[in-house]
């Protein structure tokens, strides 16, 4: 997503993220909506996805995106059970919303919108 250096919102470098600093992510976002998306830059309907991604991210600066690379970050594939991509987890309060799998723009707007609305 958009790189700041050292920001939450898009993670400076491209980096490995691990299930600690999802973890940290998670306790650092607060009441903002975190989503991971899990992608991968071989796949077709990633390539696709990536810029709605990157589009939502600019018109949603409240929301936390963050890119997991499955070809870097095997433990974290076999923690959340990821058999397909994309696979997109949506968090609010550190608490999983809703996961949704493929690349289904609609369903990924109607879910940010609704979280970003929720107290």
């Amino acid at each position: 997503m958009r790189r700041e250096p050292g920001g939450t919102r898009g993670g400076g470098e491209e980096k490995r993220i691990s299930k600690y600093s999802m973890e940290n992510i998670l306790r650092d976002a607060g009441r903002k909506p975190v989503v991971f998306a899990f992608i991968s830059y071989r796949c077709g309907h990633c390539k696709r996805l990536l810029p709605y991604l990157e589009s939502l991210c600019q018109e949603m600066p409240d929301v936390i995106f963050k890119k997991v690379d499955v070809n870097t970050s095997n433990d974290l594939v076999q923690e959340f059970a990821i058999d397909g991509v994309p696979d997109i987890f949506l968090y609010k309060n550190g608490v999983l919303y809703n996961r949704i799998t493929g690349a289904n723009k609609d369903l990924l707007l109607s879910n940010l919108t609704e979280l970003r609305h929720q107290n």
